[in-house]
């Protein structure tokens, strides 16, 4: 063999070679599949993820895809991503990045569906959780209701009890302490803002139960 085919023939066979013990051989197959990230997940437990994950025991690792099993994985709405960690020679780690509870809608049931800041919902609950705003109404106007409320003052939003969706012209948010803003549609956001910053700074309205800002040139305060 000259030196010219050999330049060419030996790097094709290492690439070969590697390829068979990556894809083909047994020396890098799976025998530990691990599952983190599901500490006080509510709908998912580690043998649940495995299973729907695909991944066998005998798998190669070099085979095991990540697109793949976020594709079966996705039947949990749940869960928000997933990765994969190879971890040689023969361990796979499913890592699994929970969504955050944001928010609980309430259902004709009287039950409460857990969801997370986009209005994603994975789970059916007979209590909501405290300190977690409650929203009401129809789930149509579900985007406008959660838009303003992550536009709101952050010393406003976390005094946020409840969110009422009557109709897409009569948000209101229902606060702990008892006042409650007509925040109406979702439009005006930034004036909206600004008049209820200036009326809430008002000492006459200190003890305010109800202020309206639907339509803010002309808001009111009871």
């Amino acid at each position: 063999m000259n030196a010219k085919v050999k330049r060419i023939f030996l790097p094709l066979l290492v690439i070969a070679v590697l390829g068979y013990f990556l894809g083909w051989s047994s020396l890098l197959e799976v025998r530990t599949i691990e599952v983190t990230g599901i500490e006080g997940a509510r709908t998912l437990t580690e043998k649940r993820v495995i299973k729907a994950s695909g991944i066998r025991v005998g798998d190669k690792l070099a085979r095991v895809s990540t697109g793949s099993v976020a594709r079966a994985l996705g039947k949990y709405p749940e869960i928000a991503r997933v990765e994969i960690n190879r971890k040689p020679l023969h361990a796979v780690e499913i890592g699994v990045t929970l969504r955050s509870i944001d928010v609980a809608i309430a259902t004709t049931k009287g039950r409460f569906l857990l969801g997370d800041s986009t209005g994603v919902t994975f789970v059916e609950v007979s209590q909501a959780p405290r300190g977690i705003p409650v929203i009401t109404g129809d789930r149509r106007f579900l985007k406008d209701g959660l838009d303003i409320y992550y536009s709101l003052p952050k010393k406003i939003k976390t005094r946020v009890d409840t969110i009422a969706l009557p109709s897409s012209a009569s948000i209101a948010f229902s606060l702990r302490g008892g006042l409650t803003i007509l925040w109406g549609n979702s439009t005006d956001l930034e004036a909206k803002l600004t008049v209820l910053a200036a009326l809430l700074e008002a000492p006459e309205n200190k003890r305010a139960r109800f202020i309206d800002i639907a339509t803010p040139r002309t808001p009111t305060v009871r």
